[in-house]
């Protein structure tokens, strides 16, 4: 007794045609005789697939199945493996796209242009400024002579005579049957029989170009601009590919860059950050702006200055300016100085008036700076 259909497929009776169709891509990718050559089981089962598929594909034919089996199906002349056979360009269309460059028997045409990547660097300066970046380099261009067209003077293009024009043909392994770029016209279905001198009937020629590349301000370091159409010349006539420029940021000596943000360290003696000061910082604008230190600011402090930092890439703004609070302590102190700071430790420790007993004993100041 013959195999139900269904049961080939592995599906409910009630099954969409959805799912017909994905079951039977999944089973036909797994038995495909390119897939086992020489395997006589999977050969059976990959034709059983075919006529499993055929039937069950149809909506009258289902009809008829579902009804009275194959037996009602033998009488129409639509009994599978009669000659129809399933619909590999349907069922398959995207996968032979993608393992054999074109699907099914449509003609390919001219490729389009090949894309291009370049790698500039700019300063943190640039980056927030913006800049005009030139550039200079090879890339297949359409031939000025022809128009791309690849034949000399004008001429017209040939149908190819080995595709007839479909830019496709078709060969057969066993029972199955596929098709493949043409290759004496790599599948656009024209030939050329007078080439152009200058571009032996490629209708592109490789040219030095130069260019300028406008990087907004704000850009981030790793970021690709894509220029539409700068990349190379499509054949005969295609679309260009596209020009990808990723941007590099070089190391300032100043700021370090945290999202829009710029931060940079300021240092302080312990006399400004105890009593406080004003600090003039450097920023991107040119000029430096004044910000203010509180009295007792702490090491590690940091002040934040609104709108001095990068500007948004995506948005109206600025980032900020993060100061980052260093305080140094004095290395060589004169005796004057050592008196005043050893004068300043005993009040902070309420030792007033006690005729210095303390010096030279291992106190604060003592330990910080040494004898």
């Amino acid at each position: 007794m013959a195999e139900d259909f269904y049961n080939q497929l592995g599906v409910a009776r009630n099954a969409s045609e959805a799912e017909i169709k994905a079951a039977y891509r999944r089973l036909a990718m797994k038995h495909h005789p390119d897939r086992n050559p020489g395997n006589k089981e999977s050969e059976d089962k990959f034709r059983k697939l075919n006529a499993a598929y055929e039937v069950l594909s149809d909506a009258k034919k289902r009809q008829i199945y579902d009804q009275y089996g194959e037996a009602g199906l033998s009488g129409g002349g639509g009994f599978p493996g009669g000659g129809g056979g399933a619909d590999m360009h349907e069922v398959f269309g995207d996968l032979f796209e993608q393992f054999f460059g074109e699907a099914g028997g449509r003609r390919r045409g001219p490729r389009r242009g090949a894309d291009l990547k370049y790698e500039v660097e700019i300063s943190l300066e640039d980056a927030f400024r913006g800049k005009h970046f030139p550039l200079a380099f090879d890339r297949a261009q359409t031939c000025p002579s022809c128009r791309g067209t690849g034949a000399r003077d004008g001429a017209a293009l040939k149908r190819c005579p080995t595709c007839r024009g479909m830019g496709r043909v078709q060969y057969s392994q066993g029972f199955f049957s596929m098709t493949q770029a043409c290759p004496d016209c790599g599948g656009e279905g024209q030939r050329v029989d007078n080439p152009c001198r200058d571009c032996r009937g490629a209708g592109r020629v490789r040219k030095r170009t130069e260019l300028t590349v406008k990087i907004p301000p704000g850009i981030y370091d790793g970021a690709t601009l894509r220029i539409s159409g700068e990349g190379e010349a499509g054949g005969r006539g295609a679309t260009a590919g596209d020009l990808f420029v990723l941007v590099r940021l070089k190391a300032d000596p100043r700021f370090e860059r945290e999202e829009d943000d710029l931060k940079l360290h300021a240092s302080l003696d312990i006399a400004e950050a105890a009593l406080g000061a004003t600090l003039s910082v450097p920023t991107l604008d040119g000029e430096p702006t004044q910000i203010r230190v509180a009295p007792g600011t702490q090491h590690g402090a940091t002040l934040r200055v609104r709108e001095k930092g990068m500007p948004k890439l995506h948005g109206r703004g600025r980032g900020d300016l993060l100061v980052q609070i260093r305080v140094t302590v004095p290395q060589d102190l004169n005796a004057r100085q050592r008196e005043l700071l050893e004068e300043f430790a005993r009040s902070l420790h309420g030792q007033e008036g006690q005729g210095g007993e303390n010096k030279g004993e291992g106190g604060i100041f003592n330990k910080i700076f040494g004898e």
